[in-house]
Order: structure tokens, then sequence, then C-alpha cells
């Protein structure tokens, strides 16, 4: 109930044609990691100042000659790789250019890192990448094999990006709102936390397979629930990639060294850099139902990305 000096501002207020609205302010648990419940964008939720983005480079790893890892179960809507890879490299353009139509103007770039695909798949790279309304490139490896593609990725991005990176996986299928959203999450979530961020567009199931309390926080358009695993697909700083450079050096013998996985290297830096992945998803690992992502009109994303 409002003590009787609020109500006679109130009453006041009106009369001036104005109005009183109380600040709803949230508490949060005291174990929460530092930054959250302090104020200056959460309490109430009102507008964070947000972290600056001052540009977004993206560096998709390609390769359309065999399935993933040899496997012989194929993708779950039986589509070939090489028309997976070709839809989601559509999806992901035609997010960027939702973005610039939408008014962002900070420097983007694309960079698709092939590793020797056939000869029709690289066609079909090179007839996406002039609709793209950013900067775009085609980089064909010299060598082959996992190992050097995810080498030459990570020493491009370290040599040549500005602030923000997208490492990508040619096989995730992208919401249209994709590329906006993470940037402009990625500015409120860092802020919110005090410390850069590392999102991963997925809402992965294995997220659901054990049950333990996650924060939750509200980016641009959308809750993000707070995730301690990535797969080589992940939105980053230029400065946490120099920091951790030696568990991104180490991912890459992923795939020749049995020993080496995600969990032993690069999701280290999960340990002490906070990591997100929003919900919805943003983009679906288009590979099997068991990594799709829940709650998610994927149908409707790859009839879209049939043509730009």
């Amino acid at each position: 109930m409002a003590k009787p000096l609020t109500r006679l501002a109130r009453r006041l207020c009106n009369l001036m044609g104005y109005d009183l609205l109380r600040l709803q302010k949230t508490q949060l648990h005291g174990e929460a990691d530092s930054g959250l419940g302090r104020g200056g964008g959460f309490d109430a939720f009102e507008a964070t100042v947000e972290r600056e983005v001052t540009s977004f480079d993206i560096y998709l790893r390609s390769c359309a000659r065999v399935e993933v890892h040899g496997q012989s179960r194929g993708r779950f809507n039986g589509a070939p790789k090489s028309e997976v890879l070709k839809r989601c490299l559509t999806s992901l353009v035609a997010s960027i250019n939702h973005a610039v139509g939408a008014g962002l103007t900070i420097p983007m770039s694309l960079t698709v890192i092939d590793d020797h695909s056939s000869p029709g798949v690289v066609d079909d790279i090179e007839r996406v990448l002039p609709h793209c309304e950013c900067p775009a490139r085609l980089h064909n490896l010299t060598e082959t094999g996992m190992s050097h593609s995810l080498m030459e990725t990570f020493t491009m991005a370290r040599r040549e990006a500005g602030d923000l990176i997208y490492l990508l996986e040619d096989d995730y299928l992208h919401d249209r709102r994709s590329i906006l959203e993470s940037i402009e999450s990625y500015g409120r979530l860092a802020a919110t936390v005090d410390s850069d961020v590392i999102l991963f567009p997925a809402d992965y199931p294995e997220n659901y397979r054990h049950i333990n309390p996650v924060h939750v926080l509200l980016g641009s358009d959308r809750h993000w629930r707070r995730i301690h695993a990535t797969t080589g697909t992940q939105v980053l700083s230029r400065e946490i990639l120099e920091t951790h450079w030696q568990q991104y050096e180490a991912l890459t013998s992923y795939g020749s060294d049995p020993e080496v996985t995600e969990a032993n290297t690069i999701n280290r830096v999960l340990e002490t850099v906070p990591g997100f992945s929003p919900l919805p998803a943003l983009a679906v690992h288009f590979q099997h139902l068991d990594t799709m992502s829940p709650y998610v009109d994927w149908q409707t994303w790859w009839d879209g990305a049939e043509n730009l």
C-alpha cells in the first residue's frame, strides 16, 4: 500500500499530467556470480549500458566431400552434406543481410575456409557469397584435414579480427535474426556479468540430459541460459582467443588424436569465461535428431534457405 507522502506526490504529479510508478527491484541469490543483481541494467530490467561491439568477423570452416567423421548414418532429413552446407551458408548470409537491413552499422566480414570440397560445392559457395551484404571471401586450404582446417581458422581469426569472432562449422542452420541478436545480446550479457562472454547459438539437447541449476539472463530479444560446454561453433572476443590460445590450439588435434575433445580443451575456457546459449535457439546443429535444438521450426528455416 502506498504511503501517505507517496499518495500526495502522486496526486500532485497527476495534476501536472504525470504519474509515479514503483521501480520493481530484482532480488537475486547471494551466491550468484559477480555482477548479477547489482543494478545498472538488471534491477527492474531497465536498459543496460552495453559492452560496445566494434566489429564482427565470421570464419566458417567448410568441407563437403565426405560425411562428418565418416559416419554411416546420414542427416536426419536425408539431405546430403553438400545440400546441408549450401543451405546453412545461405541461411547465414540471409541472417547477415537481415542485420544490415535492420540498421546494424558495425563492420562485418565473412570468410569461408574450405577444405577441398567437391567442385560442385565450391561452385555453390561462390554463387552464394556475392549476395552477402558485407565483405565475403572464399579461402581454399592448401593442405587437408580437420587439424589443418582448425589451425588455419584460429590463426586467421587471431591475426585479422578486430573484436568479436564467430567461429562456425558448416552444418549450422541459422534463424534470420541470428546475427543481429547475437551481436546485440553479446553487448548486453557482457555488461550484465561485467565480463566478456562466449555465446553458443544452439540450445543443445545435451543441456537437458543433466538437470542442474543455471542462470538465465535477458538478451536483446530472448533469454539466454548459462552453459559450460560448446562445440567448435561459438562467438567470442579476440581477447578471449588471445588469452586462451593454448586451449584453442590444443583443439586442432581433434580428429587426429583420440584423446583430444572439446571437454579437455575449449570447454576449459568456460571455467573462467561465462558462456551462454539462447532460449529458443538462434541456430541448429543440422546433423541428427539428438543434436537438434528443441522448440525450433527448423523445417521453415530449411525451406527458406533454398535460395536467397
